[in-house]
């Protein structure tokens, strides 16, 4: 049993050495904390966002604050997962 568990931990020595499966593991990490923070912050804000002004009820309606969260997320999560990556190379 513990030669299994070490052939496995070389076997994602091995992976993670691959620069793309960092950026992906870095990305995907990266992007599920950004999406729960920001998810976090909008349903706190998105009470008082309905009763401001018919516009925004619509956009939500609409689904353009999400688009717009998502785009936010993947900007904010590109460029932290691209400085973490430029900081290991250096």
């Amino acid at each position: 049993m513990p030669a299994v568990i070490t052939i496995i931990l070389q076997f994602l020595g091995v992976i993670a050495k691959n620069p793309i499966v960092q950026k992906i593991a870095i990305f995907g990490f990266f992007f599920g904390l950004v999406s729960f923070t920001v998810d976090f912050f909008i349903s706190k804000a998105s009470g008082s966002l309905t009763n401001v002004s018919q516009i925004l009820t619509l956009a939500s309606y609409l689904g353009f604050l999400n688009a717009l969260k998502v785009v936010f997320n993947f900007l904010i999560t590109g460029f932290i997962a691209r400085q973490i990556l430029a900081f290991i190379r250096a």
